[in-house]
């Protein structure tokens, strides 16, 4: 079961595969907001609008 907080390895889209992020909120019962954070010398953050296909979740653990 999918819960907020949870770590979550990006799948799709192309553009963001690998990266980490933490499941924010549940659009509906299939999409969930992610927040990734995009590292460079000057970290970004992005909110991306997945379907639950698209990512894997990678820890159990909630924040």
């Amino acid at each position: 079961m999918l819960r907020v907080g949870m770590a979550v390895r990006v799948k799709n889209p192309e553009y963001a595969r690998g990266l980490v992020g933490y499941l924010v909120m549940q659009e509906s019962p299939s999409r969930w907001l992610v927040r990734v954070v995009i590292p460079s010398s000057i970290p970004e953050e992005i909110i991306l609008s997945l379907e639950e296909s698209d990512f894997e979740v990678i820890q159990e653990n909630s924040l």
